[in-house]
C-alpha cells in the first residue's frame, strides 16, 4: 500500500478513527457515521434469501477446479478491494488534527487493538482453510462455494489494511519518543485532488 495514512486507533464509543500521516508527520482524527440498523437487517435478509435459493443448488464442475476457483476468486476480489481502498485513501484527507495530549492514549489502546485484530485475521484465515476443506469434501454446493469465496476475501484486507508492520514501527518509535508529530500548522486539503 502506498497511502501515507497509517491507522493508529479506532474508538468504538465515539466512532472515530485516528490516523498518522507518515509524509506530513500529522496525527488526525476522522469521524464516521454509525452503521445503520437497516443495513444490518438488509444484509441478514439477503443472506437468508441466498441460502434459500442456493442451498440445494449444485455446481457441476470437478471439485478440484471448484475449490481452486473459489480460492482464486476470493483472493482476486480482496486484492482488488485493497487496491481500490488504497487509491482513494491516497487522495483523501482524514479529519482534523488532535491535541498532543490525546495522542498517548491512542497509541496505547491502538497497540492492543492491533494485536486483537491480527488474532481475528489469523482465525479468519483458519476459517477460510476450514471452509476450503469442507468444500473439497462436498458435492459442489453453491452455498459452500460462495461461503469459501467470502472466507478467502476476508483475511487479506484484514491483514493489509491494518498495515501491521508500519503500525508496529510507529508504535515502537512513539514508545522511544522518536516519532515526529507536527500538528501545529496543519492545513486542510480537499478530499480529492
Amino acid at each position: 500500500m502506498r497511502s501515507p495514512w497509517i491507522p493508529v486507533f479506532y474508538d468504538k464509543k465515539e466512532n472515530k478513527n485516528y490516523f498518522y500521516n507518515i509524509n506530513q508527520k500529522k496525527f488526525v482524527v476522522g469521524e464516521y457515521s454509525a452503521q445503520n440498523t437497516i443495513v444490518t437487517l438488509l444484509s441478514g435478509t439477503v443472506g437468508v434469501v441466498l441460502y434459500a435459493l442456493l442451498g440445494s443448488f449444485i455446481i457441476k464442475m470437478p471439485i478440484k477446479y471448484l475449490v481452486n476457483l473459489s480460492i482464486l476468486l476470493g483472493i482476486f476480489i480482496s486484492v482488488l478491494l485493497v487496491i481500490v481502498i488504497d487509491y482513494f485513501s491516497k487522495k483523501s484527507f482524514f479529519g482534523t488534527p488532535i491535541s498532543i495530549e490525546k495522542v498517548s492514549s491512542c497509541f496505547e489502546e491502538g497497540e492492543k487493538q492491533l494485536n486483537k485484530n491480527l488474532r481475528i485475521g489469523f482465525w479468519t484465515l483458519l476459517m477460510a482453510i476450514g471452509s476450503t476443506v469442507v468444500l473439497y469434501f462436498s458435492n459442489g454446493e453453491a452455498i459452500l462455494f460462495f461461503a469459501t469465496t467470502l472466507f478467502w476475501m476476508l483475511p487479506i484486507p484484514l491483514f493489509i489494511l491494518q498495515r501491521p508492520f508500519k503500525r508496529k514501527k510507529i508504535y515502537a518509535l512513539y514508545k522511544k519518543n522518536q516519532l515526529p508529530i507536527e500538528n501545529r500548522d496543519f492545513k486542510k486539503k480537499n478530499c480529492y485532488h
